[in-house]
């Protein structure tokens, strides 16, 4: 039921008056995982700065800086990780600029995707007069009805103990909702 009704959330979240004015990139471009021109033309311009002798590639310190900068502090072992998924075919240790992009904008994306998540959290919390705090069986059932989704009861109520994980309190707390939003893969 999660996967159906947050599914309609998005979209019509992705495609109402908002998001016809947001300055992101275009609703199939994220979906996608697609970076704009103007996305990639900065990680280009990054990936210059960090290649600073020229060769065409840089090291795992370097890409530590780039991810520092999107907000990320990753672990020592974490970076060599992610450098050696990317860097199987030559096991240099280094990153060309396209692997450089791709694992960017898996994080550009990751960070988006929380926002998002993060704002439409606030969405469900604050429907039917919520506080914001929690998502209750009152609010989820505001945006049922918001969204035009005919859920019963019983539906409702499921959604409220699938999500309801942690606290087991009767109402989904920010971090419960971003746990049924990445099991979904809504985002």
């Amino acid at each position: 039921t999660w996967g159906h009704f947050l599914s309609v959330y998005f979209f019509f979240a992705m495609s109402g008056p908002a998001a016809k004015k947001a300055t992101k990139p275009s609703a199939a471009a994220r979906l996608q995982n697609e970076l704009t021109e103007e996305q990639e033309a900065d990680l280009q311009q990054a990936f210059d700065l960090l290649d600073a002798e020229g060769v065409g590639t840089i090291d795992a310190k370097d890409l530590k800086v780039a991810l520092r900068a999107l907000g990320y502090e990753p672990q020592k072992d974490k970076l060599k990780k992610i450098i050696s998924e990317i860097d199987k075919d030559s096991m240099s240790g280094t990153l060309l600029f396209d692997e450089f992009k791709k694992i960017m904008a898996e994080k550009l994306f990751d960070y988006e995707n929380e926002e998002e998540i993060a704002i439409a959290f606030l969405q469900f919390a604050a429907a039917g007069g919520g506080d914001g705090a929690h998502i209750t069986l009152t609010q989820l059932r505001a945006m049922a009805e918001e969204l035009g989704e005919n859920l019963t009861e019983e539906e409702l109520q499921e959604m409220v103990r699938e999500a309801d994980v942690l606290d087991y309190d009767g109402a989904i707390s920010r971090e419960e909702f971003f746990r049924v939003m990445k099991r979904e893969n809504a985002y």
